[in-house]
């Protein structure tokens, strides 16, 4: 049996990774905001690569952690190796500096079918799947009456944007200040709601082909349950509607009964795109 050398990943080996990436069909790529150079091109990123007789059969790399928690955002290996053993390597290896950064939880959205073959042999756990709702059309409901100030999102805005967000979702769904950075950078519409001069929620809602998508709604708790998430969803519907664009999809777990009964008020309804999501306790 050929061993299996695992060593952490280097902006050498960046050219090899992209080859692999590229001509292996087992691919697990769950970057959100940042294209795979820009993401490798990341020194702080946990990440491992393996190797066999000097050829790289398999990469892996997670988030930068955040509260303990992080996702598995990369995962490739060489359709000609021991699929099993490469990942089990690679996964092993990554561990040992998970925990020494206290990491507790790992997360992971299954884009690809073929790695739920392999992660509960990782001992990750299936939780729920992560729907895809989608809108088409002009029409929208009356919007509560409701203090709330919206305007453009601005570059000072960051540190507020990083607080409303970690305080409205829990790990592993909390974005960290680069990350928002990247996604406001990337994003078609960034919009945050005021009450009294106080930031208190915000969406971010990006473009693709044929649409929009509604990548960020968040409304801190104190304030929840007001009327101002769907305040700041129909203002973002409406920008977008100003320009043409009356299609949008967002995603939002199957158990968040709270969120799906705001987005079926404006007419989202699921479209059949689901995503398993996993989970790992360290």
């Amino acid at each position: 049996m050929i061993p299996i050398v695992v060593t952490p990943y280097e902006r050498r080996y960046l050219q090899r990774v992209r080859d692999l990436i590229f001509h292996s069909e087992l691919v697990h790529s769950h970057l959100d905001w940042q294209e795979t150079d820009q993401w490798l091109d990341t020194q702080s990123v946990p990440m491992r690569c393996a190797w066999q007789r000097g050829r790289l059969v398999g990469v892996m790399g997670v988030s930068s952690p955040l509260n303990r928690t992080c996702w598995l955002r990369l995962a490739a290996i060489h359709h000609q190796s021991d699929h099993s053993r490469v990942l089990r390597a690679l996964w092993e290896d990554l561990v040992i500096e998970l925990r020494s950064r206290y990491v507790q939880t790992v997360a992971l959205l299954a884009v690809r079918d073929w790695i739920v073959r392999y992660v509960p042999v990782l001992g990750f756990r299936y939780v729920e799947d992560i729907i895809t709702l989608a809108r088409n059309g002009a029409e929208l409901p009356e919007t509560l009456p409701n203090r709330l100030v919206i305007r453009a999102a601005q570059p000072e805005d960051l540190d507020e944007l990083a607080r409303v967000d970690n305080a409205a979702f829990e790990p592993p769904w909390q974005l960290s200040p680069d990350e928002l950075r990247q996604a406001v950078r990337i994003s078609a519409s960034c919009t945050v709601g005021l009450l009294d001069d106080m930031m208190v929620g915000y969406q971010l809602s990006t473009l693709y082909f044929d649409g929009a998508h509604l990548a960020r709604l968040a409304v801190i708790p104190s304030v929840q349950g007001l009327g101002l998430g769907g305040a700041l969803l129909a203002d973002g519907l409406q920008r977008f509607f100003r320009r043409g664009i009356y299609g949008m999809t967002l995603n939002t777990q199957s158990s968040n009964r709270r969120s799906r009964r705001l987005y079926e008020r404006y007419g989202f309804a699921p479209n059949g795109y689901d995503l398993p999501y996993w989970v790992i306790t360290l």
